[in-house]
């Protein structure tokens, strides 16, 4: 430890040296105050110019979504007389227009289903071996009328000597499993390949019948367990050949209503189920829906599509693949049919129920009855396209107003940002209170602020010229000329007040002119429509202002406000490392003076025991 780290606290002046050397340092540290109100004075004028930005990015966001698009001031609105049978919706570039409309016959999907049988059921083999659509094919293809299902896979073929009961395959997933010279029987030898007896193959998914037939072998395929309804002698042999990692391989093809083809191939593994295959064939984009119904005992496929699309193509709808043709029976085919209507007198067809004209979407809903019509109008949404205008020119206000304020706030300079121990002697209400203040007026008067408001206000104000890149009218090129002008009352500072009943003349009589007026599109600012010169401008003050505060992504070194703290930074370091040297120069001095008058006191002690021993 140092000398000058000592600290005496007058123990032999009596003086408090501490409040002495606080004192001289608070004179000494008016400059280092003076540094960190300068850094929070920036600091409080960046978040003010952030704030500033945040404004006007909201308010251009606000215009994008709003008299920007087309969608918001060219709408429509299409009403039916009728719902029921004819709903509609109009686009933006839709006219004004009526439409009646009769003798609707709605277009139909093309169908096709399982053909009955004898026994009244159609892809099952009978009532009590009725399929599980929940279960994998091949865990149910012994269940099916005709389970001739064409497996492709990898050849399978075991030859197993041994008795018993029961035993495994060496491999699951098992399809067209067989025995011996006859399909579906499994022959079985004895050493001397000698046929002992021929057991009738079934298929099973799960556990085997509480009773079993003993001319019958019970064959899991999807776990590959055999068991046999009797036991086998020591000596039996048999072969057992089939497919492995069995799959369905098929393709399905529709045509759509240009006459192109939408075809699609599927891979379906034997462990899935019915129902699984179908949400497979369902969920794709080859436009079919299929389903099995467990009452009836049939498949139905149907076209999404509605309209009659036969081209005569013998792949179209579903396909003719065996599976399809000879295992789900699909063979009842009702053709799909157009739709039919009468328009305006004339008497057309379509393919599909939703169909557009002239920017019109018509939805066919229902059939009419002998002399029923319904009755289409189609408008100008006059109400909705002034309410867009009328919430730009609020948020415009809101804007305007956000940065004039800022503009003109008092400036109070007797209010500078407070110190540690100033605040330390406040209450929070009185804290808050003064820096409400401190913080009033740190972009009063500011010239990016002040340039970019002025040119938002020139290019509303400024007319829009006409010609045909900008497809603009005469009548309604300015602002005024819709209804809308700068208030009179001049402490609002630009803000901007509607004549409703003018402004909706306007729309009513050329929306498009009115749309225009905002969104014109040419190579100069004239030729340009307000919204587009407005969001030139924001976008304009916004760089401006980054350059100057940053924003949120950007370090001090990137904006100018960043680097004046910085440098305030470099400032303080250095000068606290002056304070603190002064701060010990001070401790020096007055230790030293403590020390001698230290001294001075052990030699007036000295001197007063040598007196007081020579008087003795």
């Amino acid at each position: 430890m140092s000398v000058n780290s000592i600290k005496f606290t007058g123990l032999a002046s009596g003086l408090d040296t501490q409040s002495i050397v606080d004192s001289l340092m608070k004179v000494q540290r008016l400059p280092l105050d003076k540094l960190n109100q300068k850094k929070q004075i920036l600091e409080w004028q960046r978040d003010n110019y952030r704030t500033m930005n945040a404004k006007l990015k909201e308010f251009d966001t606000f215009i994008f979504e709003g008299v920007f698009k087309q969608s918001n001031m060219m709408k429509r609105t299409a009403v039916s007389s009728n719902k029921d049978i004819v709903s509609v919706s109009a686009s933006a570039n839709a006219g004004n227009v009526s439409y009646n409309i009769s003798n609707v016959t709605m277009a139909t999907s093309a169908r096709v289903e399982s053909a009955s049988t004898s026994e009244k059921l159609s892809i099952s083999k009978g009532l009590d071996e009725k399929i599980d659509p929940t279960k994998s094919l091949l865990s149910q293809q012994s269940k099916l009328s005709q389970s001739g299902i064409a497996w492709n896979g990898d050849s399978y073929t075991q030859k197993i000597t041994g008795g018993g009961t029961e035993l495994y395959l060496s491999g699951t997933s098992l399809s067209n499993l067989s025995g011996g010279t006859e399909s579906g029987k499994l022959d079985v030898y004895d050493s001397n390949n000698n046929l002992k007896k021929s057991y009738t193959i079934e298929l099973i998914s799960g556990d085997v019948p509480a009773t079993k037939n003993p001319d019958t072998v019970y064959i899991d395929p999807a776990t590959g367990r055999v068991v046999f309804g009797e036991p086998l002698a020591e000596d039996s042999t048999f072969e057992l050949t089939g497919t492995k990692n069995s799959y369905l391989e098929f393709d399905i093809q529709t045509t759509n209503e240009d006459g192109t083809k939408n075809k699609q191939s599927f891979k379906i593994d034997g462990s899935t189920s019915l129902n699984s295959m179908f949400s497979k064939i369902n969920s794709s984009n080859v436009g079919i829906s299929m389903f099995y119904d467990t009452g009836t005992d049939k498949v139905v496929a149907q076209r999404t599509a509605t309209g009659n699309l036969d081209t005569g193509d013998e792949k179209d709808f579903p396909g003719t693949d065996n599976f399809f043709t000879d295992v789900l029976k699909l063979s009842v085919k009702t053709a799909g049919t157009d739709a039919k209507f009468t328009i305006n007198g004339l008497e057309t067809t379509r393919k599909s129920n939703t169909f557009i004209m002239n920017d019109v979407t018509f939805n066919l809903n229902k059939n009419t009855t002998a002399g029923e019509s319904v009755n289409v109008n189609i408008q100008t949404d006059t109400d909705s396209i002034f309410d867009t205008i009328k919430s730009f020119v609020d948020k415009y206000n809101e804007t305007i107003g956000a940065v004039n304020t800022e503009l003109t706030a008092e400036r109070y300079s007797g209010f500078q940002p407070l110190t540690d121990e100033e605040k330390a002697a406040m209450s929070e209400k009185e804290i808050e209170q003064w820096e409400e203040k401190a913080k009033s007026g740190l972009l009063k008067r500011d010239s990016i602020l002040t340039t970019g408001l002025n040119k938002m206000r020139n290019s509303l104000y400024a007319s829009v010229t006409v010609n045909d890149t900008t497809k603009t009218n005469e009548k309604y090129n300015q602002l005024a000329e819709i209804g809308i002008t700068t208030t009179k009352d001049y402490l609002e500072r630009g803000k901007l007040e509607i004549n409703e009943d003018k402004l909706k003349a306007a729309i009513e009589d050329n929306p498009e002119a009115v749309y225009q007026l905002f969104m014109a599109d040419g190579p100069t600012s004239d030729q340009q429509g307000l919204a587009r010169r407005l969001r030139t401008n924001i976008s304009d003050t916004m760089k401006q202002i980054e350059e100057k505060a940053g924003n949120t992504f950007k370090t001090e070194y990137n904006y100018t406000i960043g680097k004046d703290m910085l440098r305030i930074d470099d400032d303080i370091e250095s000068l606290e490392y002056r304070l603190k040297q002064i701060e010990d120069r001070y401790w020096a001095q007055y230790n030293a003076m403590e020390k001698a008058i230290q001294n001075l006191n052990n030699q007036s002690s000295q001197l007063a025991g040598f007196f007081a021993q020579n008087a003795s």
